[in-house]
């Protein structure tokens, strides 16, 4: 029988990563009332920029490389294509789902389709509560903790971040008070794909990487925040840990090939029972 902290151990890990990865989505929803369909790019493609590059570079500099062209990825991709479409949210589902599929077909086209590692940061292995696990596994549960409490302070006490809850919650009254609306969802959209970035670095090196895995990680945002409660960042850091303890536990004690199923579940399941999620509130705290 598999003991019962090998799925808290497993499903802690799994949801931090899933934490930062609902936490962007969230955000720009929340600020711009977009559902941001190439979020599973990000991931994505800073996974495949440091595949390609850190042979050549090394690791730290490829994560570098990879974290600022995203950065720039998605300023640019707010500014040609959901900017000129942002009064009209099926016209962004459309482009922002087509780009997400235009750069996994780009990558199988100049690359390949198999899945694809990269080094650790750290070797060996370390143990807690009797669990044997790779230390690398320690690196995401802390840096996603590090992360996570840094985006709060970010969006509680820095000007963007005021900026941010104040177009969230009156984007008409926030303008009149001088806030660029654009601009501040422009930050939103770049902040939401250094999270997807970041959340790659971590859990890549854990894992692996093939051209599939954006509409993975796309399914498993749009679940939390369903679940959380669009817009809610409380609500997306608490959807991600039960989903992440539920996809560990059905893996366990039920069947790994279930688990891909929880995600879509969760969303027929709320969408129906409790449309607004848990929290229900479309405000950024």
């Amino acid at each position: 029988m598999v003991p019962i902290a090998e799925v808290l151990i497993f499903g802690t890990i799994e949801a931090s990563v899933y934490a930062l990865l609902a936490l962007g989505f969230s955000l720009v929803y929340g600020v711009g009332g977009i559902l941001n369909l190439s979020h599973g790019l990000f991931y994505l493609l800073t996974g495949y920029i440091i595949f390609w590059t850190f042979k050549t570079i090394g690791i730290i500099w490829a994560v570098i490389l990879a974290l600022i062209i995203i950065i720039i990825l998605g300023g640019v991709s707010y500014l040609l294509l959901i900017k000129p479409l942002q009064e009209n949210h099926v016209a962004i589902l459309i482009i922002t789902f087509s780009l997400g599929f235009f750069f996994e077909q780009f990558i199988k086209v100049f690359g390949d389709a198999i899945p694809h590692t990269i080094p650790s940061f750290v070797g060996g292995k370390i143990t807690i509560l009797g669990v044997p696990f790779p230390s690398q596994f320690f690196v995401i549960l802390i840096g996603s903790f590090i992360v996570i409490v840094i985006t709060g302070l970010f969006i509680s006490k820095s000007k963007i971040g005021k900026s941010i809850r104040a177009i969230s919650q009156d984007r008409e009254a926030a303008m009149l008070m001088g806030i660029n609306a654009d601009r501040t969802l422009m930050y939103t959209v770049m902040i939401s794909a250094v999270l997807a970035g970041i959340a790659a670095v971590l859990y890549v090196p854990a894992s692996s990487i093939a051209p599939h895995m954006g509409w993975d990680v796309l399914s498993n945002s749009f679940a939390i925040v369903i679940f959380g409660g669009l817009g809610s960042l409380k609500g997306s850091v608490v959807g991600a840990f039960i989903l992440g303890y539920t996809r560990s536990f059905v893996n366990y004690f039920i069947d790994p090939a279930f688990s891909a199923l929880v995600p879509i579940i969760v969303i027929i399941l709320v969408l129906i029972i409790r449309p607004r999620g848990l929290f229900g509130k479309k405000e950024v705290y």
